[in-house]
């Protein structure tokens, strides 16, 4: 059944059909979130957010598009919002012992981590959307309300960017 059929009949009474979305959906946003704030427990919250926000306001969704690009648009805001709030951040856990592989590993994706940190907002967006959320342009376009050659344009200067940083260059 596909996202419009299940949002028709929630809205018809059939409450029981958010579980399917939730289920669907569920992992892409969290992972969208926790790109956005780099912590297992406030990705959770997020997630959880987008999914009340999404049931307390079905009633008002039009499908103009795909029903995952406006559960992104919900995603950023709430990521957004976060940081306006500053709410304090959840310490992980290292219980663990760490091999010299995984720390390599480690320092390697905090380095391009921290890359991604300095672009601009809407490049950074753009490049978690396409590489790490596997959208279309078009999709991508929709989310961030913007023209496709715009958000080529932005992919491309993130990725030059991107590639100044990582060889030592500055932003």
């Amino acid at each position: 059944m596909n996202d419009a059929r299940i949002i028709s009949q929630i809205k018809a009474g059939k409450k029981e059909l958010f579980d399917t979305l939730i289920k669907k959906y569920y992992d892409s946003i969290y992972c969208y979130c926790y790109r956005h704030v780099d912590n297992k427990m406030t990705a959770q919250d997020l997630t959880q957010d987008v999914f009340i926000t999404v049931i307390n306001n079905i009633e008002n969704y039009k499908h103009y598009g795909k029903f995952e690009n406006y559960l992104y648009v919900i995603a950023k805001n709430k990521c957004k919002d976060f940081w306006k709030k500053k709410q304090p951040i959840y310490l992980e856990s290292l219980d663990k012992e760490i091999s010299n592989q995984e720390l390599s590993d480690i320092e390697n994706k905090m380095f391009i981590k921290e890359a991604l940190t300095k672009l601009p907002e809407l490049e950074f967006e753009v490049i978690i959307l396409r590489y790490y959320h596997d959208l279309r342009f078009k999709d991508i376009a929709k989310i961030m309300e913007s023209s496709v050659s715009v958000t080529k344009y932005r992919m491309s200067r993130a990725l030059k960017k991107l590639e100044l940083y990582l060889e030592g260059g500055k932003l």
